[in-house]
């Protein structure tokens, strides 16, 4: 791909004559030499491939186009540091270099760089390359209508009847407790997506209560697999939360029901690390009926870790490669020309459904004879297949990408490791930065468009593929196939390399380097220095760099994360080439003032630096940034914004009132893209200011929140003009998403209803004085509405639906609202259906809302009951009359949470015989409460419920609860429910805060319970035998002051992981022996202890507690030395000390007691 960067030096040398007041004719002599060479490019890229000459001399020309790349960008960063420095008044007295010595040192480098090429050129005319003329590498490309056919990816031919056969498996009657179905086979041969057929399938959504998606890849780490586990069902990260934790919020999620995890991609082969991962899972849950789907490519894992004989995916017949791509080429019939040749081509995938998609890819934008004829008698085809015999199908697709600078965006990927979840926007920025994405001359299509014009045909082409996408359908993050990644690092000829902890690898001819380690200190890359010259990219994951920075003169983009990084090093200001600096560690406390000297920055990501406070000075300078992300604080000390012209990217703005800090700063920056925020508008004196903002005209902006006072702080002041400055804010038409927050005015703005059809998300929150709520019903795409915090609202009428009187037949309002949250509106009194039934033919409202929450809105009198679609229900604090509106005419519900309705005794009989599908009821701070419902048979029509909570409700009386109920969480309550002991399905028991309870039922029946949780209840002196508790894996009896023992059974507890206990009775001398829970010394794993003043020491019992990770103690007052068997415990990998006063000092760094947890990894005393 040496076109590309030749190419690239062509065009900046024809840049830089144009602008330069010296070296214009070695400039000139540069760019000729260079356009010669260009000529015979592409048969030299052809050639390469079987003569290991050429490519040698391509490589060799490669070098010498690089360094003229770094010459020039040399040049053109003398000439605007100059100018960025003469312009700043403070710096008028600086000393220059000599322009002349300047003019003669680049004329000499420039030179320099001729004579190497001239010597390149020279060894041309041996080869007997063709000239080609060449086309405008930097032809602008537009994605063909195929580019939007992702749902490529869930369309599989040829499988129907064995998916049908997993899913009838997966659906049986099963007494284990969890089965394990591999399915094996060749890469590309759609393992993954016949899983997601699987996953997907409306039977397995049916019967399973929690679908779970892990890509393992080839590190088995069974602790990250459960963190994945734990993210897929939250959608949250839990990367630095600990495996206790992780393992506690597994089973809060998964308690008592029956689930479903793909493990996709496993290569782990050493039974041990399986057995590990399977034994937490068993002891999560002790239910049957859970299913694991594990995909790999090797028998053995399948061997290992099968419980039902595994599934073999097979190659597709010939037929069915045509039909997928067909499906990738065109909707429309095809010329039985192109049919026959299409049919023959599929024959060249050797039944692989990948290798299908990605030429349907390659021949959907080439619907010419001529064209797939070409593809047809390829040479490709009759190369050896050496390291994959589908590669040279891949290749295929690659060669037929349409320029070099998007072939380079491909094989740049390379630098990824297998199976990383790359970014789109930072990957796009990352191009951006290396020189790929240049417009041509005149064009007024920006760097970013064409990177996502590329990623869209790389998309559409299969090489990318698993994208996902965020709430308003951008795409967010995708992956490569295995394979595909294979084709990137072989078509990158090793330009790119991936180096683990251990640094073994070969850098001489890498310029993208990926580094990941553990943290310890790299004093330089293993290599000479120039080929660490040569490096234009440095991604490092926990690795403490040292001094290496200073030989990376050369770099475009440098990414450093890792709480391992503890400074910045100031050499990063000679960087003088780098267009993307991103920072994340919160180890760092101060930035380098240096970085202001990076005039070529593009992108600046530093937001993962929270500890840093004070962002360096004249940022302002770096006038060719186009993207920010920095902590919020910094936001507020920015000045000058507005004279970095090229922003695109300012996730925040905080207005002031001193010059540089106005809203006005904004007005130039046309090209922002993506989330705004916009706090302190209170400080915006009127409309006209307002307008200089010029929101209107920033038409890539498609999340917008107004924000009337900074974040945390309450507005004062008056709030006269804020209708005014919202008047002014007007933003673009095709805005997604609006929020509005601390607005002190009486009414919306007059755009509001008018001109926003693309609004998905708007939020009305703390806007106190305003009266009326703008017409929104007739949005046709609003999916999410919250209102809250809106005092002055007392009515919503029927303008909120519509702007008409009198509605039609066959008007939908509110088509597309899925959630819907009324909250902290004290004086609304009235919620209006949108007309009177008798004139509503054919009119419907809210016919997808699944979710609604109202609350404190305890005036509310009237509210509508027509909610056909709705499953989730919270209300909290309203009148019983509202209540029994709005439920009483609900179906579908699942879930209903329901706080304080005042003067309702229980829940209406027919609420819960009509909604017989409901899993989950909380009651919850209802004083007037006294029984869930009126009829005899309490649960009779609760069939499907698994979820009790039962919080705050004194006069609550509950006679017997559900045998098949999964989880009971009670709190505030005087009694108990009678009938525990039949509850033999519950896996969760939560009692807490029941201040009255002196003792508690039987248990021992309760064969499934795996969370046990006993807190805070002041009376309590007995605990019964924990014996028959056999699945029992947490157990926690704390803050009972009443208790003077453990309970007994507890050595019959031979599952348990987590045990936290105390404090008891202070009038006990020492704290209570563990004895009853030595048979736990290779399984318990967390271990909570909480003291008391007195306590001197904890129990000498957990010494053989070996397999101990994690030791919390509090309260131990009197403690002043750790004992010494402490260091024993090898695998203790957390220790938490919390109000043990006289060991904070002598456990620090340096203190007497330290050298007793110096082995421990994290330690955290407070």
């Amino acid at each position: 791909m040496a076109e590309e960067i030749v190419s690239r030096v062509i065009s900046f040398a024809t840049e830089l004559i144009g602008n330069a007041r010296s070296c214009k004719e070695e400039l000139r002599g540069l760019g000729e030499s260079l356009t010669m060479i260009r000529a015979v490019l592409t048969d030299a890229e052809r050639r390469q491939v079987r003569d290991e000459s050429v490519k040698l001399w391509l490589q060799k020309l490669e070098d010498v186009a690089y360094e003229a790349d770094d010459v020039l960008d040399e040049f053109m960063y003398e000439n605007l540091r100059q100018k960025i420095e003469v312009e700043n008044e403070r710096k008028r007295k600086v000393n220059f270099l000599d322009p002349f010595i300047f003019s003669l040192s680049m004329a000499k480098k420039i030179k320099a760089v001729q004579e190497k090429l001239a010597k390149v050129n020279g060894l041309v005319n041996g080869f007997g390359l063709a000239r080609i003329l060449s086309v405008d590498s930097n032809v602008e490309i537009v994605p063909t209508r195929e580019t939007d056919s992702f749902l490529d990816h869930s369309e599989v031919v040829g499988r129907k009847s064995q998916v049908s056969k997993i899913v009838s498996l997966l659906t049986s009657a099963t007494n284990q407790q969890l089965s394990v179905i591999p399915i094996v086979g060749m890469a590309g041969l759609g393992k993954t997506t016949f899983a997601k057929l699987v996953y997907n399938h409306e039977l397995v959504k049916k019967h399973f209560d929690k679908t779970m998606w892990v890509c393992v890849s080839d590190d088995f780490n069974e602790q990250n697999i459960l963190r994945g586990i734990l993210e897929s069902l939250t959608n949250n990260s839990s990367l630095s939360v600990s495996k206790n934790t992780v393992l506690q919020n597994l089973q809060k999620e998964l308690q008592g029901k029956k689930y479903l995890l793909i493990l996709d991609d496993v290569w782990n082969e050493v039974l041990l690390k399986w057995d590990t991962l399977r034994d937490w899972l068993l002891g999560i849950m002790s239910n049957t009926g859970n299913s694991i789907i594990v995909t790999t490519r090797s028998d053995k894992v399948a061997e290992i870790m099968e419980t039902h004989p595994r599934h073999h995916l097979e190659r597709l017949p010939e037929a069915e490669c045509w039909s997928i791509i067909k499906k990738k080429v065109s909707s429309t019939p095809l010329t039985p020309d192109l049919e026959a040749i299409g049919y023959d081509i599929a024959k060249k995938c050797g039944g692989v459904p990948l290798a299908a998609k990605v030429l349907g890819g390659t021949m959907a934008r080439k619907k010419v004879k001529n064209e797939w004829l070409a593809i047809q008698n390829n040479e490709i085809w009759n190369y050896p297949h050496v390291s994959h015999e589908m590669l040279p199908i891949l290749k295929l697709s690659f060669d037929h990408l349409q320029s070099p600078s998007l072939k380079k965006c491909f094989a740049y990927c390379s630098i990824f490791p297998k199976d990383y979840m790359i970014a789109k926007e930072e990957l796009i920025q990352f191009w951006m930065a290396e020189g790929f994405l240049q417009p041509s001359q005149g064009s007024c299509v920006v760097m970013e468009d064409i990177g996502n014009m590329y990623f869209d045909i790389l998309l559409a082409n299969s090489l990318f593929q698993d994208e996902k996408k965020d709430e308003f359908d951008n795409i967010i993050i995708c992956k490569m196939h295995d394979l595909v990644h294979d084709l990137a690092l072989s078509v990158s000829k090793f330009e790119t390399l991936f180096l683990n902890k251990d640094l073994e690898g070969d850098i001489s001819y890498t310029r993208y380097l990926f580094i990941e380690s553990d943290g310890k200190i790299i004093p330089r890359i293993p290599s000479s220095k120039d080929d660490v010259r040569r490096l234009r990219t440095f991604v490092s994951k926990n690795v403490v760099l040292g001094n290496t920075l200073l030989n990376f003169n050369c770099l475009r983009v440098l990414k450093l994360n890792g709480n391992s990084i503890k400074e910045l090093p100031s050499s990063v200001g000679l960087l003088i080439h780098l267009r993307l600096l991103s920072v994340a560690s919160l180890s760092i406390r101060a930035l380098p003032k240096s970085i202001t000297k990076l005039y070529n920055l593009q992108t600046l990501r530093i937001e993962g630096c929270r500890n840093v406070r004070e962002p360096p000075e004249d940022l302002k300078q770096l006038i060719n940034l186009r993207h920010i992300y920095i902590p919020y604080g910094f936001y507020e000390k920015l000045k000058d914004i507005g004279q970095l012209t090229c922003l695109q990217t300012l996730p925040c703005f905080i207005v002031g009132q001193d010059a540089g800090h106005r809203i006005e700063e904004l007005g130039c920056l046309n090209q922002l893209r993506g989330k705004l925020n916009l706090w302190n508008l209170g400080h915006v004196r009127d409309r006209e200011e307002a307008r200089r903002a010029n929101l209107e005209e920033k038409a890539k902006i498609y999340k917008l929140r107004f924000y009337w006072t900074r974040r945390g702080s309450e507005r004062e002041g008056n709030h006269e003009n804020d209708e005014e400055v919202l008047e002014g804010l007007k933003p673009h038409r095709h805005l997604k998403s609006l929020a509005i927050d601390g607005f002190g005015g009486k009414k919306f703005p007059s755009w509001m209803s008018l001109l926003f059809g693309n609004l998905i998300e708007i939020e009305f929150g703390n806007c106190r004085k305003c009266e009326v709520l703008p017409t929104l019903g007739l949005l046709p795409h609003l999916t999410v509405l919250t209102i809250k915090g809106m005092d002055g609202v007392r009515r919503i009428g029927t303008e909120f639906y519509s702007n008409y009187n009198n509605g039609s037949d066959g008007t939908i309002l509110f088509p597309a609202l899925r959630k819907l949250d009324l909250s902290r509106m004290p004086n609304l009194e009235e919620w209006t259906d949108v007309m009177e039934p008798a004139t509503t033919t054919g009119l419907m409202v809210f016919p997808c809302l699944e979710e609604l929450s109202i609350q404190f809105c305890n005036q509310l009198k009237s509210a509508p009951c027509f909610f056909s679609s709705l499953k989730k229900l919270l209300i909290r604090d309203m009148c019983s009359t509202t209540f029994e509106n709005i439920i009483s005419k609900l179906t579908t519900l699942t879930s209903l949470e329901v706080w304080n309705i005042s003067g309702l005794a229980c829940l209406p009989e027919k609420l819960l015989q009509k909604n017989g599908s409901l899993m989950s009821l909380t009651v919850a701070g209802w004083a007037d409460l006294v029984s869930i419902v009126s009829h005899e048979d309490v649960w009779a029509f609760c069939t499907s419920l698994r979820s009790l909570k039962i919080k705050v409700c004194w006069k609550l009386q509950i006679q017997g609860v559900p045998s098949h109920l999964q989880r009971l969480e009670i709190s505030g309550c005087v009694i108990l429910p009678t009938g525990l002991q039949s509850c033999t399905s519950l896996t969760l028991l939560e009692i807490q805060r029941c201040g009255k309870l002196k003792s508690i039922p039987n248990l021992g029946q309760l064969h499934s319970l795996t969370q046990l949780k006993i807190r805070y209840c002041d009376n309590l002196i007995s605990i019964p035998y924990l014996r028959g508790l056999h699945s029992l894996i947490e157990l926690r009896i704390c803050h009972c002051p009443k208790l003077t023992s453990l309970p007994e059974g507890l050595e019959s507890l031979t599952r348990l992981k987590t045990l936290a206990i105390g404090k008891f009775c202070e009038e006990l001398d020492d704290f209570p022996s563990l004895v009853s829970i030595e048979h736990l010394h290779a399984s318990l794993q967390h271990l909570e202890l909480r003291g008391w003043p007195k306590l001197k020491s904890i129990p000498d019992n957990i010494q053989i507690l070996t397999a101990l990770e994690s030791l919390f103690i509090s309260h131990f007052e009197a403690m002043e030395t750790l004992p010494e068997w402490l260091t024993k415990l090898s695998s203790l990998q957390i220790l938490e000390i919390f109000r043990c006063s006289k060991l904070k000092e002598s456990c620090a760094i340096g203190g007497k007691e330290q050298y007793k947890i110096a082995h421990i990894p994290d330690i955290r005393i407070y």
